[in-house]
């Protein structure tokens, strides 16, 4: 499986990088013999790189071994940008060829002339030269996507209405955070500089909604101790992502190797502090009234994530009546399932999509790619007496930034 996907993309890399060549060449064409030589001895260097680097990579997956995290995060990601800003580029040279193959068309086909115009800059070299300049927007862009928003924690407040809440309830304040990934962190520092920013807040409740780590569980044992400081006194009450179950490291058959990784990431929950739902719930009670938290494994909508979520076997217990708020990792789990199936939960809390970590967010105006794949992606949503809140979440993933969707921490007030 991991050659296939190598050798797919060698291919992919090798095709672009030859298309785009093009107009980089446009770009040093002026330049003496020497100096192009270097240039472009440079180029594909780089090329050879990421190529050689995609193997090295795959070779820890092979031995089923992490691979050191300064490579698979921020090497892998320079490779990935690079690609990005190259693919942006070069539709720009697709632009040109595509000029170039309607003009040879009107001329041999339909035996139109087409008249010859003098520019200073010709229209070929104009394309290819702006090949290069898209380029290196999107590359310093995701750059600094990469070293400085990446760690731009943001609070956002929210104030939420619910339908027949418990009047000891109003006032609840629930800090919600979500999609850590621990496995993208160098050290601990983000995770303690998390913790401040919480408690400054003073959350009477923490809910956690899944993604701790990356691939494995033992990711998050290196941050044991700082993930301890963060608390809040009505508890911290977390839920597993996909991310958490060890599918994308073990393969389909390897039982052992996921059950290993499913209790080893329960142990870390019970060492931090937090409390993890599987499935089930926790009442809490105040003035003889009923508040009961729920919390599912991961649900998605898509054949590419699993549905080891099971509602009914979490709401053992509760009465009809009891006021219910439920943890539940993936947003398409609301409209496929929560909506239709269970009109008493009030409110759900999810995360997983990450804005896609890049788009915009700004009053009034909010864009992502994720929009595309998840019709519920960030924010608050309702419906039918029904909330829905989806956390653009902490950490990253594939793209070890964020450009546009910052990291999120929701301050919520129940009302």
């Amino acid at each position: 499986m991991y050659l296939k996907f190598i050798l797919i993309s060698t291919l992919l890399i090798l095709a672009l990088d030859i298309y785009f060549f093009r107009s980089f060449r446009s770009v040093i064409k002026n330049y003496n013999k020497k100096i192009k030589l270097s240039f472009s001895v440079g180029y594909w260097l780089i090329t050879i790189f990421s190529i050689a680097f995609m193997f090295f990579i795959a070779s820890y997956f092979v031995e089923k071994i992490a691979a050191p995290k300064i490579y698979r995060i921020y090497v892998m990601g320079l490779v990935l940008i690079i690609f990005v800003s190259k693919v942006i580029g070069s539709l720009f040279i697709l632009a040109h060829d595509i000029g170039n193959a309607t003009t040879f068309v009107k001329r041999k086909v339909v035996k139109k002339e087409i008249p010859q115009t003098i520019n200073p800059i010709s229209r070929k070299d104009f394309l290819k030269k702006s090949g290069m300049i898209a380029a290196a927007i999107p590359f310093g862009t995701l750059l600094f996507g990469m070293f400085k928003s990446a760690f731009d924690y943001t609070i956002n407040r929210q104030k939420l209405v619910l339908h027949n809440i418990p009047k000891p309830f109003k006032g609840l304040k629930i800090v919600q955070i979500s999609d850590l990934h621990l496995g993208s962190f160098l050290s601990d520092e983000p995770i303690i500089e998390i913790s401040k920013l919480i408690a400054k807040e003073k959350p009477d409740i923490l809910f956690f909604t899944g993604d701790l780590v990356n691939d494995i569980a033992e990711e998050a044992v290196p941050f044991i101790d700082s993930l301890k400081t963060i608390t809040a006194p009505m508890g911290v009450y977390s839920i597993l992502g996909n991310h958490d179950y060890g599918d994308y490291f073990y393969q389909k058959d390897d039982i052992k190797g996921k059950q290993h990784n499913y209790d080893l990431i329960k142990k870390i929950h019970k060492q931090i502090g937090w409390k993890l739902l599987l499935n089930e719930n926790i009442l809490l009670q105040k003035e003889n009234e009923r508040l009961a938290i729920l919390g599912v494994e991961n649900w998605g909508s898509s054949d590419r994530f699993p549905k080891y979520g099971n509602l009914d076997q979490a709401k053992r217990g509760l009465l009809p009546a009891d006021f219910k708020l439920l943890l539940s990792h993936d947003p398409s789990h609301w409209e496929a399932k929560i909506l239709p199936e269970h009109n008493d939960i009030a409110a759900t809390f999810s995360g997983h999509t990450h804005g896609m970590q890049f788009g915009i967010d700004i009053p009034k105006f909010k864009w992502s790619p994720s929009q595309y794949l998840y019709k519920q992606w960030s924010g608050l949503y309702s419906q039918n007496n029904q909330f829905l809140y989806v956390n653009c979440g902490l950490g990253f993933i594939g793209y070890p930034g964020r450009v546009g969707i910052l990291p999120e921490i929701t301050v919520f007030e129940l009302a």
